[in-house]
């Protein structure tokens, strides 16, 4: 989720509009949405891989007013009523907090990739040396393979890219 910025925004546009989330489902990651009085609220995620200190994490939000009302994998969501004090409508106070969360997602998704590359690094070696005739049912599936495996380091390198990118930005603030 390397558009967690846009996320956040789209979410507080759709509370804007009266439709708060209550959920995402996948496979897809499709919002659910309830009716709700049109305010400006605004959204934010966190990721936060370790749970051992979920209480304390959550209650840290709470005690500056936020609410916690989703997770989705490691990405916690936070909402509460926009605040004329700017700094006070966004989880992170500072721009090397920020930063820290972007290298952290950056590291989970090179760690993503790495264990997307794994099976191909094992499967190719054994399907091409058979020594029997080529089984073409396993050709395809060695295709199949690659393909899916492209498609996600596709996805993971467009995710690092954007990263990479907010977190330059984050860090000349």
């Amino acid at each position: 989720m390397a558009d967690y910025l846009e996320e956040e925004q789209f979410l507080q546009e759709q509370h804007k509009n009266g439709w708060k989330m209550v959920e995402l489902k996948l496979p897809f990651s499709t919002y659910t949405f309830e009716r709700c009085e049109p305010e400006e609220y605004i959204y934010q995620l966190d990721f936060k891989q370790q749970e051992n200190d979920l209480g304390e994490y959550l209650q840290l939000f709470e005690d500056c007013g936020w609410e916690y009302f989703y997770k989705y994998g490691n990405w916690y969501y936070f909402r509460k009523l926009k605040s004329e004090i700017e700094e006070e409508n966004t989880i992170f106070s500072d721009a090397p907090s920020r930063a820290e969360m972007a290298r952290k997602v950056v590291k989970f998704q090179g760690m993503i990739a790495l264990v997307a590359l794994f099976p191909l690094s094992y499967l190719i070696p054994v399907l091409l040396n058979r020594n029997e005739g080529k089984n073409y049912v396993l050709l395809v599936l060695l295709g199949l393979i690659i393909g899916i495996t492209v498609i996600l380091l596709g996805v993971h390198l467009r995710n690092f890219w954007k990263l990479t990118e907010i977190l330059k930005n984050e860090e000349q603030i």
